[in-house]
């Protein structure tokens, strides 16, 4: 049975999904391995293999769902390897909206909200976020934007639902985004995991898990490569994005894992802020705990793999080698042909 929401895939957003993973055979980023799910040309599921930057040598899972109105909606990337990081929402939570309003306060009905593992594409793509945005495309386009349906692997889309009564033309809102193709949304993913400068210039609103925020920049400060901002009224609580662990409060008022400042109070955690807490030494301890575990066995080989598309084989050196030495022979005969060819 062809799942409702693939059945609304136009077949142009179809075929032009089809191209886009294609080309990603001839220009891919380094280190990014996709797969494409037999059926269903909106879900992708690949692999990042961190090898520089501050997550290095971590492995990362993760898959990218695109709605039907993929480029003018965002595709949503979750990753299923649990790692500390500021892009990312933690997988022991339960939502995090990617439209903080001043006031904190987030809506139930909220289109834009993350899931558990959820990557926040806020900070790279921001002319695909914002309700104001958003609603303007909508009726730009006639239509507007129904419940994200749950593909059979439980990924969905932000605003998956499909628009009707549209209307010749593009608003400003698909003419920003028209642009954009998968590979540059895999090229932001890859960035975020590599380059420092990148997590450096995440705002505080476009973070996936404040308190990974809050951590890195300290961490950032501690090293002398950025300097420390006073902060003025929190956007959010500290608590959010934070797994149960964290949240929970020590006998002196503080939460798990991290010291009360001097001068601190005992009032109730909901009323601290990120800024409150003393984050030295949280991203190196939850990071380094994240990549061991991602390039273990259990995380590579193991059961936790289940029926993930994008699978490694356990073998030992000298099968490598002998792979290895495969692939050089076999380019070795290659290459003559294609000096050959003019």
């Amino acid at each position: 049975m062809v799942p409702q929401r693939l059945s609304r895939l136009s077949a142009v957003r179809k075929q032009q999904l089809l191209v886009e993973f294609s080309s990603l055979k001839y220009a891919c980023p380094h280190g990014v391995f996709m797969s494409l799910t037999p059926g269903d040309p909106t879900l992708w599921s690949g692999v990042i293999f961190v090898r520089k930057g501050p997550y290095a040598p971590s492995i990362l899972r993760f898959q990218i769902s695109f709605p039907p109105t993929y480029p003018s909606l965002p595709p949503l990337v979750t990753f299923s390897t649990d790692i500390f990081h500021p892009l990312i929402t933690p997988l022991t939570t339960y939502m995090y909206t990617t439209d903080i309003q001043d006031s904190g306060t987030v809506s139930a009905t909220d289109e834009e909200r993350l899931p558990p593992g959820g990557f926040s594409l806020r900070h790279g793509f921001p002319a695909w976020f914002g309700r104001a945005s958003r609603r303007s495309a909508e009726r730009t386009r006639g239509g507007s934007t129904q419940t994200p349906m749950r593909g059979a692997s439980g990924v969905e889309s932000p605003g998956s639902g499909d628009s009707t009564n549209s209307t010749p033309g593009v608003s400003n809102k698909d003419a920003r985004t028209s642009g954009v193709f998968a590979y540059d949304v895999l090229r932001y993913i890859r960035s975020a995991f590599d380059d420092e400068a990148v997590l450096d210039s995440v705002p505080l609103e476009a973070a996936g898990n404040p308190g990974a925020w809050h951590a890195w920049r300290t961490h950032q400060v501690k090293l002398g490569k950025i300097m420390p901002v006073v902060e003025g009224k929190e956007k959010s609580n500290w608590h959010e994005g934070l797994s149960d662990d964290e949240g929970s409060l020590s006998s002196s008022g503080a939460p798990g894992g991290y010291q009360r400042l001097a001068g601190g109070t005992s009032a109730p955690m909901a009323a601290r802020r990120p800024g409150e807490w003393n984050w030295d030494g949280v991203w190196e301890i939850r990071v380094k705990k994240g990549v061991e575990a991602s390039v273990a066995d259990a995380s590579l080989f193991g059961a936790s793999v289940g029926d993930d598309l994008v699978q490694f084989l356990n073998m030992d050196k000298e099968q490598i080698e002998s792979i290895k030495e495969n692939i050089r022979r076999s380019l070795e005969t290659v290459e003559p042909q294609r000096r050959g060819i003019v």
